[in-house]
């Protein structure tokens, strides 16, 4: 799974508004739409759909701690937003629905800069992975 950002085969034949949100969440979520052909509105005129984004946070949390020493072995990522998606006529189909995902790698102190890369690209894979449940869900109202 890593190294590969995790594609949905959308259906297609509807447009969307992406709400006015921003940063890497919604730029995942619209470069996905684009791969799968469903069309992206700059406005509310003309699309089907409205998705609204909110959120967007990362958590890190510790999974286990060595007995011997004490120190950090392994943390949890978790990564939640929250959508609400409704048809472009202002009826909601979902309202304050929580999209989380998480990831947890292993810790090392001696090879901290090696694993501050390794959580930043966690982080980034879980934005797709979340990106990737989103549209399933609008891909699931609209076909």
């Amino acid at each position: 799974m890593r190294g590969q950002s995790p594609q949905v085969k959308a259906e297609g034949g509807y447009s969307i508004h992406v709400g006015a949100a921003a940063g890497p969440l919604a730029d995942a979520v619209r470069s996905q739409l684009a791969i799968t052909g469903v069309r992206v509105t700059d406005g509310i005129k003309g699309a089907g759909y409205v998705l609204t984004m909110s959120g967007g946070t990362f958590e890190r949390q510790v999974v286990s701690v060595s007995p011997e020493t004490g120190k950090v072995e392994e943390y949890l990522i978790v990564f939640t937003a929250r959508i609400s998606i409704s048809e472009a006529g202002g009826e909601d189909l979902v309202t304050g629905q929580d999209i989380r995902v998480s990831g947890d790698y292993a810790f090392d102190e001696d090879a901290a800069l090696g694993k501050f890369s390794e959580e930043e690209t966690i982080r980034e894979e879980l934005i797709e992975q979340a990106a990737a449940q989103i549209i399933r869900r609008l891909d699931t109202l609209a076909n």
